[in-house]
Order: structure tokens, then sequence, then C-alpha cells
């Protein structure tokens, strides 16, 4: 993507690269026949998944979400989309499909940072708003540059260092930890108002594009049981379902089974509809069959269809905003389409209330 500035403020985006900061993930295609759907379940019994949120005394609302979710993991899959502007690509999904998904995808990468034509509440408002809709809110955080010299996330253009989380008299650390603060805030208001959050930051970490993993894994490990302390502990948000989003060959960036609920993969590879089985087997097992497995983002989304062939039991789906999930290059509406009508993907009118 590129920003177009004028008078200091932003005025335009240009969207390249077939959206704004999705993943760089690829992995080889694989084609698979489109089967019929099979009332199977597609994972190890759900006894075998964690009972209980890392957060001590979660709030109800975060523990109904979580069980929820576990006691659907391998029967059913949740719906998702990623969303830049409130609501977009959901009220572009209904128009186009009679149908929205049960999870929507929200960020705080303009939040905080001071822009005029932002309202810094927005995704919190979103989220407020799918919720009372039954609908469940995952949050992702592109965290731009905590020392404000540039408006950056990605490790290319901006060198803030990480590592010097190690330090707590340090300026970055203390730079980190205000933005912690911040977004801890605005989390806050969610759980006076009792809208629990998946909550996936630091993503992609090991994959060394965003500047959390410019430095190793001791420094990025370090920054999120910092964020879980700073967040669960001292400023006692218990709304919270927390999410390792894992990238390959990541094993000692692994923050830790106590400070993670359920395991993220990150997955682009444009007309890839397959189950990605290999991966979903593969973390499923490096984890235990103790967290729950999902798909955390994706480009081009896998075909139902193949997903239940597979036994590829993924929690939940969700392609990026814009071109993924509007361009038939990456998702036709005849794939949309067929994922909302099976009976194994969940789609918001089909979410029960999960509220207290």
């Amino acid at each position: 993507m590129k920003k177009i500035f004028l008078g200091g403020n932003v005025v335009a985006f240009v969207f390249l690269a077939m959206g704004l900061y999705a993943c760089k993930n690829t992995v080889s295609n694989e084609e698979r026949p489109i089967t019929e759907l099979l009332p199977i379940e597609v994972v190890p019994a759900k006894s075998s998944i964690n009972a209980t949120l890392v957060t001590p005394n979660a709030s109800v609302e975060a523990n109904k979400v979580y069980n929820f979710l576990r006691d659907n993991y391998g029967k059913k899959m949740l719906s998702g989309v990623m969303t830049l502007n409130s609501f977009d690509e959901t009220s572009w999904l209904k128009e186009n499909t009679g149908k929205e998904p049960a999870i929507i995808g929200l960020d705080f990468m303009h939040s905080g940072r001071g822009y005029n034509w932002y309202d810094d509440e927005a995704p919190i408002k979103d989220a407020k708003v799918y919720w009372s809709r039954n609908g469940i809110p995952v949050f992702v955080w592109h965290w731009r540059d905590p020392s404000r010299l540039t408006e950056e996330f990605y490790s290319n253009k901006t060198n803030f260092d990480v590592s010097k989380i190690t330090d707590p008299s340090s300026s970055e650390y203390k730079a980190m930890i205000s933005d912690i603060d911040y977004v801890s805030g605005m989390l806050k208001k969610l759980q006076a108002d009792h809208v629990p959050i998946i909550w996936r930051p630091l993503h992609e970490a090991a994959g060394k594009w965003f500047w959390w993993g410019s430095k190793g894994p001791a420094a990025c490990k370090m920054l999120y049981q910092v964020m879980y302390d700073r967040m669960v502990n001292y400023h006692k948000l218990n709304n919270l379902i927390w999410v390792w989003t894992r990238e390959p060959k990541d094993d000692v960036w692994y923050p830790g089974d106590d400070v993670v609920d359920i395991v993220g993969r990150d997955h682009y590879n444009q007309g890839d509809h397959s189950s990605r089985i290999s991966e979903f087997n593969t973390l499923a097992t490096l984890y235990g069959n103790k967290k729950m497995i999902t798909l955390s983002e994706c480009g081009s989304m896998p075909d139902v269809d193949d997903v239940v062939k597979d036994a590829a039991g993924w929690s939940w789906f969700m392609p990026w905003y814009g071109d993924f999930t509007r361009n038939s290059t990456q998702n036709s509406l005849g794939i949309w389409k067929k994922a909302f009508a099976s009976n194994y993907v969940i789609t918001l009118d089909e979410m029960p209330s999960l509220k207290n």
C-alpha cells in the first residue's frame, strides 16, 4: 500500500498487491476434488482441548464464547471476514450472498495516533454493534512504531528496537507500555459493556516483517508476556481470548501454554481453496491437541467440502478485506455462497446469544 500525504494528513490510499497490509505467506497449491458434505466430526474429541481460558476469572461472556468455539470444534466451522472500514465487507457479503459471517475482524491500526481523519473508537464501536447482533469480534493490531518517529509497522520501514523490552528504563520500553496502556483502555470500555474479544496480538512474528519480530524470538516472547501481564494483571482485563499466530518452524517463538488460548495460522495463496490439511495436522500435533486451531487469516478460503473430506477442523476462517473478499481470483461469490449455505459453516444468522 502507498499513502498519499497532503499537508501532513492522509488523504487517499492506493491499494497494491491485492489489499492493504495483507500477509505475505504462501504455500504450494494443491488441487483437491469437491465431495459431498459428510456429517462427521473431524478432530479429536473436545475433551482434549483446554477446558478453561488462560485468564484467571475470565468474564462470563468470554467463557461463553470460548465454550461455544470448543463445543463446535471439529463439528462446525465459523465464518469470518476482516474489515477495514466499519462493516464494509460484512455489508458487501450481505448484499451479494444474503448472509453475513459469524466473526468480524477488526484492527487497532489507526487508533491512538492522533489522526484527525479517524475516530479512534471506531473499532470498539464496531465490535459492540456486531456483538449486539450475536457476532464475535476478533481484534488484530498492526501496531505502528511506538516511538512515533514513523507511522510504520513493517520492519523494513522502522528501526524501532523491540529488544529494549528487557530494559524498563529505556524510552522504547516506556513507549511500548504507553501503547499497551492505550489499547487496554479501549478494551476496558468493551469489558464494561460486557463485550468479549478474541485478541490476536503480535501476529506473524516469526515472519520478521513486523517490528515486533525483527529482533528474534526472545524479545518477541517477552513483549507478548509483558503485554499479557500488563493487560490481565495490571489493567484487570478479563474479556480477552488470547490467540498466538504461528509461522512455520517458530517453535522457539511460542510464548507459552499459560498465555495462549488458541493457535492461529495466517495463510495466503491465490486461488488455493484446498483444506490446508497438512497445516492443520501439523499445528494440532505440535500443540498436543490442547489448543484449538484456526485459520486466523487467509486470502482464498478453503472449500468447505474439502475441509470435511480431509478432516481439517479449523475453528474459523477469515479472508482479508478488499480484493481478498471481493475479487473472484481470490474468492468467487460462488464459493462464498457455498460456504454460507453449508450446514458445516456457522453464519451470523445462526449464532446464538452468548451474552450473560
